[in-house]
């Protein structure tokens, strides 16, 4: 009689094959989980550092303010110290940030898009650390007000690119969280997947062939037991040996349902453990998508607040076609670098004097645009309230106001300031007569190349204890066809072209040249087509005012 053979030894390669697929899942499993949590500390630490830059580039343009309004070198000794710190922790945090240093526990590579970001903030933060470094070789607050000015007119922009960047880092964590997710869900699909195959295609078939295996042996054993029967001398020594058979088969059989018991639980201990950790990565995730539902809201708060300021601001200014209305032709290009300006025009007109001002305050965004309704009412009141129509002597008062304005005795000194372009144009005299603080005019007459009429060197407001002013008027005659321009510094400062360098005052007077002989509106959309392609990709440097009329 054939018996089969003991399945042992395919059943052991069975449940080794079984147990070592689903050590695999729950070993890839651990490996994914493990690597987002030290990815997602990581991410946290370069999201904090990030965002920690944003509030650095600010105090430094604070700290850069205190030190330029430091009332004793003692003082100024006291915040530049400070101000060493500041700007060491600020640019050794931006290093570590681009190069991911490992000494700050920064390990891993940045992404395309982030290299590319910093890339676009260099010029800003160079741009910064080389004037706070410049100011640092100052032992007094003399001389370093061009330095500060550096600092506030990019801190702005690297502040802006910052929070780009921070959103991008937040933004590629969350990614690598939904990417997490997606493997956890694939790795538990499998594993569950794997449970039911092995149930299937190994323990129902090795719970059958025990079974059958049983069969056969039971059989064996009365077989042996009928031939043991024929054999009266030997039929005690049969009996034991199939009692002991039927023992250790039986044995083997409990041992074998033990086994697979405690391999069911360790399964569905294991699957709880995956549903748990998918439950507290799912919660981290909902936790980022509502701080940045939060930080968008206080985003769009802020923008619609600044928008609303700026109509009140230009609902003070005069309306430019009421200006241009008055002359031949005219035109007038505003750029502001934000979304409100620090540059304002202003027109008057009284018998036959017509006025025009030019002006450019300190700084830009919300501080400067206070600075323009200042100016506004400030010129409303001395020319058309106080009868003021002397140009020098309208600078004159408008300084001494707007410096006793900025520094009352109540509160703490003002720096703050404009530099400022007037025109008066006496029709019955066809006489224009100039007066600039720190501005210059531009006269175009006839075919012949563009005049520049310098201002004084003085501004408007900031007083310095060594510097008395003088603001020197220019007296002109005019024929019909002759242009005037009033503009402010923020279209020849303009970064760009092949070498990314300012656009400079020769190549704004060489594209007034080239277009004298346009009509004023056509000459326009040049200046403006000029200065959108020098500016390409760049960020726009500071806000852009150029006024022109046609006599």
């Amino acid at each position: 009689m054939n018996y089969q053979k003991s399945p042992k030894k395919r059943l052991t390669t069975s449940y080794v094959i079984a147990l070592s697929l689903i050590a695999l899942l729950s070993i890839a499993s651990q490996v994914v989980i493990r690597t987002v949590l030290a990815k997602q500390e990581k991410d946290a630490r370069v999201i904090n550092i990030s965002g920690r830059q944003r509030m650095l580039s600010q105090k430094i343009s604070k700290m850069a303010l205190q030190l330029e309004t430091a009332k004793s070198e003692s003082q100024f000794a006291e915040l530049k110290s400070e101000f060493i710190e500041v700007i060491e922790l600020w640019s050794s945090s931006h290093h570590g940030l681009k190069e991911r240093s490992e000494a700050m526990d920064l390990q891993g590579e940045n992404s395309e898009t982030v290299t590319k970001m910093f890339e676009g903030i260099a010029v800003n933060y160079e741009s910064i650390f080389d004037a706070s470094n410049k100011i640092l070789e100052f032992e007094s607050p003399d001389g370093i007000e061009e330095y500060v000015n550096i600092i506030l007119q990019n801190e702005a922009s690297f502040l802006r690119q910052m929070n780009v960047i921070t959103f991008q880092y937040d933004h590629e964590s969350t990614s690598r969280i939904k990417e997490v997710e997606n493997i956890e869900t694939i790795l538990l699909a499998i594993t569950l997947i794997s449970i039911l195959l092995e149930a299937f295609f190994i323990f129902r078939p090795a719970v059958a062939a025990i079974d059958k295996f049983l069969n056969e042996t039971m059989q064996r054993g009365l077989a042996l037991k009928e031939a043991h029967q024929s054999l009266l001398t030997s039929n005690l020594e049969k009996e034991t040996v199939e009692k002991e058979l039927f023992e250790q088969l039986q044995m083997n059989h409990n041992m074998q349902l033990s086994y697979n018991k405690d391999l069911e639980d360790k399964i569905e201990e294991r699957t709880r453990e995956i549903e748990d950790q998918k439950e507290e990565i799912l919660q981290q995730s909902n936790e980022l998508l509502e701080q940045n539902e939060v930080v968008s809201k206080v985003n769009k708060k802020l923008t619609d607040s600044i928008s609303y300021a700026k109509k009140l601001q230009q609902s003070i200014f005069s309306k430019r076609e009421d200006i241009l209305e008055q002359f031949v032709d005219g035109f007038i290009i505003d750029k502001p670098r934000d979304i409100i300006s620090g540059d304002f025009y202003w027109y008057y007109s009284k018998d036959d004097i017509r006025f025009i001002v030019v002006a450019d305050c300190t700084g830009h965004g919300v501080s400067a645009a206070f600075m323009t309704i200042i100016g506004n009412l400030l010129l409303n009141d001395i020319v058309v309230n106080q009868k003021v129509v002397s140009p020098k002597e309208i600078l004159n008062f408008l300084d001494m106001e707007l410096y006793a304005l900025m520094n009352l005795k109540n509160v703490e000194k003002i720096s703050d300031g404009m530099d400022i372009g007037l025109v008066t144009i006496n029709s019955e005299k066809r006489e224009i007569e100039f007066v600039g603080a720190k501005r210059p005019l531009y006269v175009a007459s006839g075919n012949e190349e563009v005049k520049k009429i310098e201002g004084s060197k003085s501004t408007i407001g900031y007083h310095t204890k060594d510097t008395k002013k003088e603001f020197e008027p220019t007296l002109l005659t005019y024929q019909k066809g002759d242009r005037l321009y009033l503009v402010t510094d923020g279209f020849q400062d303009q970064f760009g072209g092949n070498n990314e360098s300012k656009f400079l005052q020769k190549r704004f007077i060489d594209a007034l040249n080239r277009t004298n002989g346009f009509d004023m509106i056509k000459q326009k959309k040049v200046l403006e087509g000029v200065f959108d392609k020098w500016k390409g990709s760049n960020e726009q440097t500071d806000d852009v005012l150029v006024l022109g009329v046609e006599l």
